[in-house]
């Protein structure tokens, strides 16, 4: 944790922040602080500063949280990947979010399995961006979309800017030019179709590679959104 963040309705109006539970024995247990001491913190979605204890007990954290500075912008990419088990999707939310993209989207595939939608994850994902923007030490969170089949996927994007498919090829193809923003899509586990890969390409995704080694989702995500970001100029 890099960065205690409170939700907007967990501190009062002069700043102050009781919590219980895992990040309250993270500041004692962990980071080994006491009362009196400061740590860095912020509101979701509202900016970052400082965090004063003023008391710090087994399971228990008073605060007074003073937000100095905005929010950060989210970087302008989107990431899009096939439904995959819930184990991996609590990763990848993790991932994405400390990278600090603006949208994460989950896209049923013909290989894949139909029951990872309606899985019980989704009850609970926003606790997996939360974590994973404390660890990137930002306060802004990416919106999550779940779509109900690739089709509606490629009709609601097919409009955007700087589409890329990353998949199992040779990277050699020219990085497409730099519209400033960008929207990857990565496959499941199972990879694709013939013809979910067709129809992916027939809507205007370019096809890049990320070697010719078989790569987890999770792995092809956190690789893609990396190498996205720099073409981009933003790492």
């Amino acid at each position: 944790m890099n960065l205690l963040l409170c939700e907007p309705e967990e501190v009062d109006s002069r700043g102050r922040a009781e919590l219980k539970g895992p990040r309250a024995e993270h500041l004692r247990k962990i980071l080994r602080l006491k009362t009196g001491d400061s740590v860095a913190a912020g509101i979701i979605g509202q900016g970052t500063g400082k965090g004063r204890i003023e008391n710090l007990s087994p399971g228990y954290a008073l605060l007074t949280i003073h937000v100095t500075d905005p929010p950060e912008p989210l970087y302008p990419l989107s990431l899009a990947v096939g439904m995959v088990r819930p184990i991996q999707t609590r990763r990848i939310l993790k991932t994405a979010a400390s990278f600090g993209i603006r949208e994460i989207c989950f896209v049923p595939t013909a290989l894949g399995e139909a029951s990872y939608r309606e899985a019980k994850i989704w009850d609970t994902y926003r606790d997996f961006l939360v974590e994973g923007a404390s660890q990137g030490g930002i306060c802004s969170l990416p919106e999550v979309f779940r779509f109900s089949s690739l089709e509606e996927f490629l009709e609601q994007t097919r409009r955007r800017d700087g589409r890329i498919l990353y998949d199992l090829a040779d990277s050699t193809a020219t990085p497409p030019e730099n519209t400033g923003e960008a929207l990857i899509l990565i496959g499941s586990e199972r990879g694709w179709t013939e013809k979910e890969r067709r129809g992916i390409l027939d809507a205007g995704f370019q096809l890049r590679g990320l070697g010719r080694r078989i790569l987890t989702t999770e792995t092809a995500c956190t690789a893609a959104t990396a190498l996205t970001l720099r073409e981009l100029g933003l790492f």
